[in-house]
Formats: C-alpha cells, structure tokens, sequence
C-alpha cells in the first residue's frame, strides 16, 4: 500500500488533508501490491478424513459438499491443524469462498476459526502471532480493485472472520510463507461428499 496514503489515512480528516488523501490515493492507484515470497507450494491432500468430513459437516450444517485441505502446523501443540477450502456455490460468492481452521482433539475435530471471502492459495506465514502462525489471504472481486494480500493474525482464540476489515491488515512488507491448498480454487484435488 502507498506510504502516503498511510499518513492520511491515520490522520485527522479535515477538508485540506482529505484532498490530499484524495490526491495521494489517485497517485498510487497504480502502485502493485505487496506479494508475499512464496518458499513452497502444497497441493491439498487427498485422502478422507472421516472425523474431519464429520466436524465439517457439524459446522456447515450440510450432508452434500465438496472441500480441499491440508494439515499445517499453525500452532505449537503436537498435532498438526487442518486448513479446509470449501469450493461451490453455496460457499463462495465474488469475493471469495469459505474456510475452516480446525485443530486436532484427540480423535475429533475442534472449529478454530471460520473464515469468508478467501481464495486459495492460503499463504502461511513464520511469523506468528500469539503462538500461531500468521495467515495471508489475497483479497479482491466483490468491488474490490485492484487487490491486495491481508495478513491475518490468531488473537489468542480465532483468527478474523473477514480479510476485508480489520483487525485483518493489508501486507505492508515482503513476508515469506508457505502456499497451501494450491489449485483448490480451480478444482484441483477436491473431495466431493455426498449422502
């Protein structure tokens, strides 16, 4: 994002400083977002997972669904988490579709954090945030132009629900991170469930 409009954007909004918000905005409309440094590439996996297809289905309240995913540790317990992608019309819109975080309890499955408006890949990050790694989604559709990665960070019980607002943030630096669920938004390695 522009350094100006940072400045203005923190600043207070009079008349005088809004034109020049105005002014700074229109001069980095053409500036590229910051894009993460991709260190590695992960294509969701394709075995079934019961316990998860089960937890998924508690949370999503439906028998018929399609979802990718990929274990990651995000925290520092153990047993690794498990990012879920859920591709389809009744969970994606213009600006993206839903996700799931969940984390290994014993056998079964416990909701972490559900998650709107993202495209995979979903970008993990070594920098952490209360003990869990930090998120990078890439945000844009649904009037959103041009886009740009948030960066979402665990607050100690969830990480946001939406990388449009805040607490999520746009990516002010060059983070690097690992991409899972590659392909998952163009159908690659889904697993359809049907009753």
């Amino acid at each position: 994002m522009c350094r100006a409009c940072d400045y203005f954007s923190n600043s207070e909004r009079s008349a005088p400083r809004l034109l020049l918000l105005l002014l700074a905005v229109v001069s980095c409309a053409g500036q590229a977002p910051i894009r993460p440094q991709i260190l590695r590439r992960a294509a969701p996996e394709t075995k079934r997972d019961p316990e998860l297809e089960r937890a998924i289905r508690e949370e999503i309240g439906s028998t018929s669904y399609s979802y990718a995913y990929n274990r990651v540790h995000l925290s520092t317990s153990a047993a690794p988490e498990v990012l879920v992608y859920l591709p389809g019309s009744d969970f994606c819109g213009s600006g993206g579709c839903t996700s799931l975080v969940f984390a290994a309890n014993g056998g079964s499955y416990r909701l972490v954090s559900r998650v709107s408006l993202t495209r995979a890949p979903i970008i993990v990050s070594e920098h952490r945030s209360h003990g869990w790694k930090d998120l990078i989604l890439f945000v844009s559709g649904g009037g959103i132009q041009p886009g740009y990665y948030a960066v979402m960070s665990f607050d100690g019980k969830q990480y946001p629900e939406n990388p449009t607002i805040e607490p999520a943030a746009p990516l002010r630096e060059k983070i690097k991170g690992t991409a899972y669920l590659t392909g998952a938004d163009k159908g690659e390695s889904v697993i359809v469930v049907s009753p």
